[in-house]
């Protein structure tokens, strides 16, 4: 079985390379170690306006070519930005596997910013900043997001605001782009259909420029949030439904994500989970459950969200907690525990025999510098005890975070 591997070009930039024979794509990514979390409230959002404006035009591509020529190579293309990272791929048929390493590399060393790419391409993103509001359950997520990383980057939305996006300057990008997106800073990613000698044939023939500036620091810088505490926040909008969520602080970080997923699993994977047995099947108290992790580089929290008929959310609320009590003191069944760890590894398998799933896989592992959570997940997961889902579900000991969106007072 093939397994990734790392490799280093002189400039400094991270390949890592995964055959998967007989598939006959590749998928190039490359991951940037920046995101949200590398900006202050002057720059907010510039990552994410940074990744509109690389599709606007390079050294050797026009604006609007780039998504042409992957389409002429029969490719699919794509990019995201997070609070940790950004991300850029294309998919395609291997022979034009040149074409792929090609885009990418241009867009992430030799980006133009033309003065009115960047002017034509403002109203866009202004256009993305205001679609979140037609959400109503939007203030209350990303008030749940500025309290739980109060006093640190995580606590920014990653899309950033219109006054910000509206001052950025061809200088502003250009500044952030030389020294964030450095050889040193970037993971290149190649899974597919080629050989490791091939692969390292094509990284350094498309990725070996050297910088000019120093590489931006402070990816790792570690914070410790704010201590928030307060009573329920409470939103009344045009909405049928209550809509609740509960969120507790993580005291651990990304590394500990495998036990997450399993406690996750357990909790609210599916229709035959404990929360959507017992809260909307039995006790017909929801629509909607789920539940899950939010783990960034060095801090997180644990959601839950429920989707209740109106009046109901506080006795949702109330049979939640008594649930996670009784979890907390007894723990998953072996039962529980066994499905929850094989749904999760056949997930794994599944996931691999797609090359950009894949390389996503490995992207976010070695960019968050995490690179067990890819090469032992499966390991990690069988070895997972009920005493661990135990020790972990012990954080719903802790004060949670309340937030609810109701339906408007009709006295308004």
């Amino acid at each position: 079985m093939s397994e990734a591997r790392e490799f280093r070009l002189q400039n400094g930039l991270t390949v890592v390379h995964e055959y998967t024979p007989h598939t006959q794509v590749l998928s190039v990514q490359a991951w940037i170690k920046t995101g949200s979390v590398n900006e202050d409230a002057k720059n907010n959002g510039i990552s994410h306006f940074l990744e509109h404006i690389l599709f606007k035009g390079t050294a050797n591509y026009a604006p609007d070519e780039i998504d042409a020529i992957v389409d002429a190579h029969g490719g699919r293309m794509n990019a995201g930005t997070s609070k940790d990272y950004t991300m850029y791929y294309i998919t395609l048929p291997v022979e034009h596997a040149a074409v792929a390493a090609d885009v990418i590399a241009d867009m992430i060393f030799n980006a133009t910013f033309d003065a009115n790419e960047i002017e034509k391409e403002k109203p866009v993103v202004v256009q993305e900043i205001q679609r979140k509001f037609d959400n109503p359950t939007y203030d209350m997520w990303q008030d749940a997001a500025a309290d739980l990383y109060a006093g640190t980057p995580y606590a920014m939305e990653i899309i950033g605001t219109e006054e910000n996006v509206n001052s950025f300057t061809p200088k502003m990008l250009k500044d952030y782009y030389a020294s964030h997106y450095h050889p040193k800073n970037t993971t290149l990613i190649l899974t597919g259909d080629i050989s490791e000698a091939e692969a390292r044939k094509l990284a350094e023939a498309h990725f070996s420029q050297e910088a000019k500036v120093a590489a931006a620091s402070g990816y790792s810088n570690k914070w410790k949030p704010a201590d928030i505490k307060q009573e329920a926040k409470i939103y009344e909008k045009e909405v049928a439904q209550d809509y609740l969520l509960a969120a507790y602080r993580v005291p651990a970080t990304a590394p500990d994500a495998p036990v997450y997923e399993v406690l996750t699993e357990i909790l609210a994977g599916g229709e035959y989970s404990l929360l959507n047995q017992e809260l909307k099947y039995s006790q017909g108290l929801v629509t909607a459950v789920s539940a899950g992790d939010m783990l960034s580089k060095n801090s997180g929290a644990y959601i839950f969200y429920l989707v209740t008929n109106p009046d109901d959310s506080e006795k949702a609320l109330s049979e939640l907690q008594k649930l996670l009590a009784s979890f907390v003191k007894e723990g998953p069944s072996d039962q529980e525990l066994e499905k929850a760890k094989n749904r999760l590894t056949s997930r794994t398998i599944f996931t691999k025999e797609r090359a950009s799933s894949l390389a996503q896989e490995i992207g976010y592992s070695y960019t968050l510098d995490i690179k067990d959570y890819y090469h032992t997940y499966n390991d990690r997961i069988r070895s997972i005890t009920a005493a661990d889902i135990r020790k972990i579900a012990k954080l719903f000991t802790t004060e949670a975070l309340i937030y609810k969106t109701i339906p408007e007072s009709p006295n308004r």
